[in-house]
């Protein structure tokens, strides 16, 4: 499915009150069809949207984070295997600086270098509701890297962060898994103690 077919199908949906998920990968949509999606985003329950392995580019993804900005339903986004590059991350990193429902994120394979490390660092810092994120496969580098790892410091929300194949050091790497190993440590025994309240 292309651009054309994917808008026409969006169409069909916006009035379509009760569709909760949406799978669209493995198709040739790229930034006019994410800005349909976007559009469904803005009117819709959707909870769960995989759009990975797509054609959609830093003009399609800002089209999404628009959206993703203003959504309070989407729990879990994939939108791994496209070609957002930095203009397309950073635009989802500023997204998630307002959006509060967003639980997991896969931003895997999309060309992403240090400039989205960056914006994402400030996510890291102010976002409370993500729980995972993937961000494997893409250029991060030890300078994207070394600002993840200095930011994920005041995070104790995130429990997973997958920094396979990123091109940031090991030593960077091995701090970010320690604050993940806490964070996890953390929910764990709130969750244990939570349940001893309501017995």
């Amino acid at each position: 499915m292309e651009d054309e077919k994917c808008r026409m199908l969006v169409n069909h949906l916006l009035d379509h009150p009760s569709l909760l998920e949406l799978d669209l990968s493995h198709n040739l949509i790229g930034d006019r069809g994410a800005r349909a999606i976007g559009k469904l985003l803005n009117c819709s329950c959707l909870e769960t949207l995989n759009i990975y392995d797509n054609r959609i580019s830093g003009r399609g993804a800002q089209a999404l984070a628009h959206a993703l900005s203003k959504n309070t339903s989407l729990v879990s986004l994939n939108l791994r295997l496209n070609q957002l590059g930095d203009e397309g991350g950073q635009a989802i990193a500023q997204a998630l600086l307002k959006n509060q429902t967003l639980v997991n994120l896969h931003l895997g394979a999309n060309e992403m270098t240090e400039p989205t490390a960056t914006a994402l660092s400030q996510v890291l810092v102010q976002n409370t509701t993500l729980r995972s994120l993937n961000l494997s496969c893409n250029k991060l580098g030890t300078d994207g890297g070394k600002v993840l790892e200095e930011e994920m410091s005041h995070n104790s929300s995130l429990l997973e962060c997958d920094i396979r194949l990123t091109e940031m050091s090991l030593e960077s790497e091995y701090c970010i898994r320690e604050v993940l190993c806490t964070n996890r440590d953390k929910a764990r025994h709130k969750h244990a103690q939570d349940t001893a309240d309501t017995k």
